[in-house]
C-alpha cells in the first residue's frame, strides 16, 4: 500500500483525491457519464469532476473500498469529507487535539488525548488498489442500496407525519380575494391516475372532501 496525506474537513462534501496522486500511484480511472460541479468556498469559484475511481484504504487494521473523485486537490493526497465521517462515526476532537473513530468495527484514537500532550503524527489511510466496476455490478449495487436506505425507497406510509414542535402553514396575502380562473381539465389518458391518486390521498387523510368557493388549480402531467 502507499501512504497519503489526508485531510479530514467537515465542511466537505465530497471525497477527493489529487489528480498528482492518481498518477504517481498509476490507479485506473474512469470517466463519468455526467461530470460533477465542483463548489469551492470562495463566490465564483468553482472546478469540474470528470474522472472517479474506487480504491481501498487501511482504516485501523481493516480494509474498506471506497469511491474517489479525481480533482485538482492541492497540498493534500485525500480529502474525506462529512459522507465518510458520517459513515464511520469519525470525530474530530479539537479541545484534547485528537481524532476518535467510535465505528462498532473501528475503535481508535489519533494524536493528543490530553490536553497539551505532544501530538504525534499518525498515516491512517493508505491507498491499497482499485476494484473496477461495470454494468454487471450495477444491480447488486442497486439491491444494498434500497436495503439500506429502504425508508426511502419503500412505500409511503397512508398517514399523516407527527405534529412537530414548529408546524409550518401558507397564509393567503388577501383571504377575501376571490380568483376567477378557467376550470382545469384533465386529460382522458390521466384520469384514471389522477383517481387513483385522489383515493390514496384521501385515505392517507392528506386531502379532504369539502365544499369551497374556490381551490387552487392543479395541473396533470406526464412522468
Amino acid at each position: 500500500g502507499t501512504k497519503a496525506h489526508c485531510l479530514l474537513d467537515s465542511g466537505c462534501e465530497g471525497i477527493m483525491i489529487s489528480s498528482d496522486s492518481v498518477r504517481a500511484n498509476k490507479l485506473a480511472k474512469f470517466e463519468l457519464e455526467k461530470p460533477v460541479i465542483l463548489q469551492l468556498a470562495c463566490m465564483g469559484s468553482k472546478s469540474t469532476v470528470q474522472y472517479g475511481l474506487t480504491a481501498k484504504i487501511l482504516l485501523g487494521k481493516e480494509k474498506y473500498e471506497e469511491y474517489f473523485d479525481i480533482a485538482n486537490v492541492n497540498y493534500y493526497n485525500i480529502i474525506l469529507g462529512t459522507p465518510f465521517l458520517l459513515r464511520f462515526e469519525i470525530l474530530l476532537d479539537f479541545k484534547n487535539n485528537c481524532v476518535q473513530m467510535v465505528s462498532p468495527s473501528v475503535v481508535a484514537t489519533y494524536g493528543s488525548s490530553k490536553p497539551g500532550s505532544r501530538r504525534t503524527k499518525q498515516h491512517i489511510y493508505g491507498v491499497q488498489s482499485r476494484i473496477s466496476l461495470n454494468e454487471s455490478d450495477i444491480p447488486a449495487l442497486r439491491e444494498a442500496w434500497q436495503n439500506r436506505y429502504a425508508d426511502i425507497f419503500g412505500d409511503i406510509p397512508l398517514e399523516l407525519p407527527p405534529f412537530r414542535e414548529v408546524n409550518h402553514e401558507i397564509k393567503l396575502v388577501d383571504p377575501s380575494k376571490v380568483i376567477r380562473y378557467r376550470t382545469p381539465r384533465c386529460p382522458e389518458a390521466l384520469k384514471e391516475q389522477l383517481i387513483d391518486k385522489i383515493n390514496q390521498y384521501i385515505t392517507a387523510r392528506w386531502w379532504r372532501q369539502m365544499s369551497t368557493q374556490q381551490a387552487v388549480p392543479m395541473l396533470c402531467l406526464p412522468k
